[in-house]
Parts: C-alpha cells; structure tokens; sequence
C-alpha cells in the first residue's frame, strides 16, 4: 500500500511538471517578430493604433471639450519612439504615454515631423503643463514643469482650437 502511495505521487507530480512550462517564456515566433518588426524608419513609419478613446474635460463645468482615439505607449519601446517617422496623424488621433511614477517627465522631437502640442497630467488626471506647436525634429528637451504620470501628443494647434488649458482633466 505504501509502495502504491509513493508510486501514485511521482506519477502526480510528473503530470504536474510535464503540464507546467517551469516559468520560462514561450518561444512565440509572432510575438518575437512583432517586437523585430519595430524597426521604423521614414521610409517605414508606424501605423496608427486605436487602443481607446481619451476625452479633454473642461474642469469647472466638466464639459467635453475635445474627444480623440488614442494610441497607448506603455512599454519602454513604445515611450521611446512616440510619434517619431509618422508623416501624418489625423486630427482626432493621439497618443497616451503611461508612466509608473508621476515625476517631472521630459519629452523632445527627434525624428518627429509632425509638430505637436505636449501636454503633461498629473495622477489625479489634471494637465499641468503644456508645450504648443512643438518644433520638428528638435532635440531641446520639453521638461514638465510639475510633476505628471500621463503626456497626450495631439497635433499642433489641438489645444487652442478646442480651448485646452493647464488645469483641465483628461479621461480614458
């Protein structure tokens, strides 16, 4: 009995261990190939993505001011290359960058040739700060000037025509 015990318990956790992938990552060729994929260039730039919808909220009356879809950098990659080598965007598309720790965050233009406003928020979702028709493929660093956990790229001119301003709410 005991022998039949023992027996019935290597053959448990050999089942285990054989349906178990030890923690190690699959060798997913689509997914190593989407990331080699990421070798944009002018000649190759990336496409538009439509991974939500953000909304610039007037902050006293909580109106809607502007609605856009957006394009989430959430990655190290992602937040890197930001909008560089698109030669267009349309005027209701954006991009949401997502930061783990709200702090003075610093963007600049290298390889972007779509000017753009830069708009910087905070935890509570508040823009505090914004950068208007940004210059194209300029390296000066664009610091916020208060700490933000959030940026929203939207093209040159957005926050003017639709009366975005510092202490407005962003949701998505």
């Amino acid at each position: 009995m005991k022998k039949l015990l023992i027996l019935s318990f290597i053959i448990t956790v050999s089942l285990i261990f054989v349906q178990c992938d030890n923690g190690k990552p699959k060798n997913n060729t689509n997914n190593n190939k989407e990331l080699k994929q990421a070798n944009y260039s002018f000649e190759n730039p990336p496409k538009f993505r439509h991974d939500g919808d953000l909304t610039f909220i007037q902050k006293e009356t909580f109106k809607e001011l502007f609605k856009i879809q957006i394009e989430v950098a959430s990655t190290d990659e992602e937040k890197a290359r930001g909008l560089m080598f698109r030669p267009e965007m349309a005027e209701n598309n954006g991009m949401l960058f997502l930061f783990p720790v709200e702090e003075i965050q610093s963007f600049y233009m290298r390889n972007t040739i779509i000017s753009l406003d830069i708009i910087y928020v905070n935890a509570k979702k508040e823009i505090v700060d914004i950068y208007k028709e940004t210059l194209v493929k300029n390296e000066t660093s664009l610091p916020s000037k208060a700490p933000a956990m959030y940026v929203v790229e939207v093209n040159a001119g957005i926050c003017d025509k639709y009366g975005i301003k510092e202490g407005d709410l962003i949701s998505y």
